[in-house]
């Protein structure tokens, strides 16, 4: 299993506006996703790729609200789901629905 610090995802100062996904698709590693949330018409950002992550720190940068930051170092398997904090969008699994 490999060992990463990658960055998560806070929901509630996530606004949607995929800044976070538009930097990290444009510099290769293509980790982020916008995820359709109930109730909010942009979505919100979550990790879909963790494994992509190279530690860069641009979606952090480029966020407005600051709701992205660096998880601490953590063991995953490479295309499985990665366990975020309580109050992160994607907690669930892949099949979150």
């Amino acid at each position: 299993m490999p060992i990463a610090i990658i960055p998560d995802v806070d929901e509630q100062r996530c606004i949607g506006c995929a800044l976070c996904v538009e930097i990290c698709t444009a510099l290769g590693p293509d980790v982020l996703r916008v995820k359709p949330v109930e109730g909010w018409k942009r979505g919100k950002a979550f990790i879909f790729y963790p494994e992509r992550c190279i530690s860069d720190g641009a979606c952090i940068g480029v966020c407005p609200t600051h709701a992205i930051f660096w998880m601490r170092p953590m063991e995953y398997t490479a295309g499985q789901p990665v366990p975020l904090h309580k109050n992160g969008v994607f907690d669930k699994g892949w099949e979150e629905g």
